[in-house]
C-alpha cells in the first residue's frame, strides 16, 4: 500500500468565520470580475442576479423589435444592442441583459414575451477565439454547437416526439413542466418504462423531418441523437468536419434546422450575438464583406427556409468602432435600408445601453445586497451603504455597471478587513484612490491604437 498516496488528514477542517457578519451579509455580494461569466457557478458572475428595473425600457424595446405578437406588428430580422456608455465594450451590462432575455424566453418558450401568440427559443451566442470564427461557415458551426449545448436542438426533438411521435395522451400528461422534459420525454429510459418503443418513436420523427425536406442523413441524426445534447456532441458533431461546414454549414443552420424547428411548431428563433468584435476585428476586408453579404442572404432574401420565413431574429451587440468597420460593407450589401447602422436612421432598430444614473444604480446595488443578506428584514434597503457611497462609486466608475460593482466589491473587502458595519462616501474615495491604474485589457477594443483599425481593414 502506498502510504503517501492514501494518507488522510489528522485534523478536521475548521468552519470559516463569516468576515462579513458586521455588515449584515453572508458574503461579499459583488463580483470580483467586472464581466459576465455565463459558465461560472457563482450567481454574482453568471447573470443569475439581475435587476429587472435596470433596463426595463430596453427589455420593452427588445420585445418590440424581435418578438411576434397577436397584433401582427412587423418584427426585425436584424437589430442591434449598442454600447453607448463608452467605446470600450466592457462592463456596461450588455451580456447580462442578453443572458436575462434568453432566460426569460426559454423559461416558457416565449409565452409571456409574446402574450401567448408565439412559440420561441433564444440562443445566447459568444464567438470564440479557438476555434476561430472569422468566416461565415465558422459562425454557422458556432450557431449549431451553441444551439446544441443550450439544448435548443433537444427541445425541438422533444416537441417533435410529442407532436408527431404517436405517444399516447395519457403518457404525454405525465411528461410534466419545462424543467422535467429532459428527464421524461427526452429520456429513453423513462419512455421505455412508459412502454414506448423509442426506435419506432425516433423513426416517426425521422420520417416527419424527411417529409419537411430535411436531408436523410441529417434527419436520421436529429431523430436518433438530437434528443440528447451529449449524444450530438459525441456521436454526430465529430463527423461534421471543416469540409462539411465549408460546403454545407449555412444550409444546415439556415435551411435544414429551420425546417426542423418549423416541424416542431416554433414560430421564431432569437439569436442573441454577444461580443461581435471577436468576429469583426479579426477579419480582413474580403472576409468582412462576405460575412455581411451572407447575413443578408441567409436572414432576409436568400433561397433558404430561414429567409423565406424570416424565421431568425438576431440581436447583434456592437460598439462605435465595430459600427465604423462594418458601415461601408453594410451599405454595399444594401442592409442600410433594412437594418441601418448609420445615425440617425439606426435608432429605429437599435437599443442603446447608456451609463447608469442614481435612479438605476440604487436598485442594481440593492438586488446584489439582497442575495446575501443575513436578515430578511434588511431586504430592499441600501444598507450597509448610504446613498452617497453608491453615487460616489457610480461617479468614480463613469456610470459603467461592471466597474461600479467591481469597485463596491473592493469597498466591501476593505470594510471587512477593518470590521466596519457601515460604508460611506469617504471609504469609497479611499479605496478608489488607493487602487493602481491598470493597463487596458488585451481584448479591450477601445484601447486599440488607431492604426489597428486601418491595418485590419487593409489586410
Amino acid at each position: 500500500m502506498n502510504s503517501q498516496l492514501l494518507r488522510k488528514p489528522t485534523i478536521a477542517p475548521q468552519r470559516q468565520a463569516n468576515r462579513y457578519e458586521p455588515l449584515g451579509l453572508t458574503d461579499n455580494p459583488f463580483p470580483q470580475r467586472p464581466t459576465l461569466v455565463p459558465t461560472s457557478a457563482d450567481p454574482r458572475e453568471n447573470g443569475t442576479i439581475y435587476s429587472d428595473d435596470l433596463h426595463a425600457d430596453k427589455a420593452s424595446g427588445f420585445r418590440r423589435l424581435l418578438i411576434p405578437t397577436a397584433e401582427g406588428r412587423p418584427v426585425h430580422s436584424i437589430a442591434f444592442l449598442m454600447d453607448a456608455a463608452s467605446r470600450r465594450g466592457r462592463g456596461i451590462g450588455k451580456s447580462a441583459f442578453l443572458k436575462h432575455q434568453q432566460t426569460q424566453i426559454m423559461a416558457d418558450m416565449g409565452e409571456r414575451a409574446s402574450g401567448g401568440a408565439a412559440v420561441l427559443f433564444a440562443a445566447y451566442i459568444v464567438p470564440t477565439a479557438s476555434p476561430q470564427c472569422r468566416k461565415f461557415w465558422e459562425f454557422c458551426r458556432l450557431l449549431f454547437e451553441t444551439m446544441n449545448e443550450q439544448k435548443i436542438l433537444s427541445l425541438a426533438i422533444w416537441r417533435l416526439r410529442g407532436l408527431h411521435g404517436g405517444i399516447p395522451e395519457a403518457t404525454l400528461a405525465r411528461v410534466g413542466g419545462v424543467e422535467q422534459w429532459e428527464d421524461t420525454i427526452g429520456n429513453d429510459r423513462w419512455l421505455n418504462h412508459e412502454k414506448i418503443n423509442t426506435f419506432d418513436l425516433n423513426e416517426r420523427v425521422r420520417r416527419r423531418l424527411v417529409a419537411e425536406a430535411v436531408p436523410d442523413d441529417t434527419a436520421f441524426q436529429l431523430a436518433h441523437h438530437g434528443a440528447c445534447s451529449s449524444a450530438v456532441r459525441s456521436q454526430w458533431s465529430p463527423a461534421l468536419t471543416d469540409s462539411f461546414w465549408r460546403r454545407s454549414g449555412p444550409s444546415m443552420v439556415f435551411d435544414w434546422l429551420v425546417r426542423t424547428f418549423r416541424a416542431a411548431e416554433f414560430t421564431r428563433g432569437i439569436l442573441l450575438v454577444d461580443e461581435l468584435e471577436k468576429v469583426v476585428m479579426h477579419q480582413n476586408i474580403l472576409e468582412r464583406r462576405s460575412f455581411v453579404e451572407a447575413r443578408r442572404y441567409y436572414l432576409i432574401d436568400g433561397n433558404c427556409q430561414s429567409a423565406r420565413d424570416r424565421f431568425f431574429g438576431t440581436l447583434l451587440t456592437i460598439h462605435p468602432i465595430i459600427q465604423e468597420l462594418l458601415l461601408a460593407h453594410w451599405q454595399s450589401a444594401g442592409l442600410d435600408r433594412l437594418a441601418p447602422l448609420n445615425e440617425p436612421d439606426a435608432k429605429q432598430c437599435t437599443l442603446y445601453l447608456l451609463p447608469l444614473d442614481k435612479s438605476m444604480a440604487l436598485p442594481l446595488v440593492t438586488v446584489y445586497l439582497d442575495h446575501f443578506r443575513r436578515l430578511q428584514s434588511d431586504r430592499g434597503r441600501i444598507k450597509p451603504f448610504n446613498e452617497e457611497a453608491v453615487v460616489e462609486a457610480l461617479v468614480r466608475s463613469g456610470g459603467v455597471p461592471g466597474k461600479t460593482l467591481n469597485l463596491l466589491h473592493r469597498v466591501v473587502e476593505h470594510a471587512a478587513d477593518e470590521s466596519l458595519a457601515q460604508m460611506g462616501k469617504g471609504l469609497v474615495d479611499k479605496v478608489a484612490s488607493d487602487e493602481p491604474v491598470l493597463p487596458p485589457e488585451k481584448e479591450d477594443i477601445g484601447a486599440l491604437p488607431p492604426t489597428s483599425i486601418s491595418l485590419a481593414e487593409g489586410q
